[in-house]
């Protein structure tokens, strides 16, 4: 079993209602490939925020508790 949801949006839908296929389909929708690496660099933002903010806090704390000696 997948984690994710299938982001693929065609499924059995009529070509005239599929992004960018048909006649009436809309131009700006993400494809699922860009879908997916979105997500990705989401998560590694996320990831790296975190441990930026980390960083900053064990330099905080370690210069706190060397000024105090």
């Amino acid at each position: 079993m997948r984690i994710f949801t299938n982001l693929s949006l065609h499924g059995t839908t009529p070509l005239r209602a599929q992004p960018g296929v048909g006649e009436w389909g809309p131009s700006s929708v993400q494809t699922t490939r860009r879908k997916r690496r979105n997500r990705w660099l989401w998560v590694a933002a996320f990831v790296a925020v975190l441990a930026i903010l980390f960083i900053f806090g064990y330099n905080a704390y370690s210069m706190i508790m060397s000024s105090g000696s």
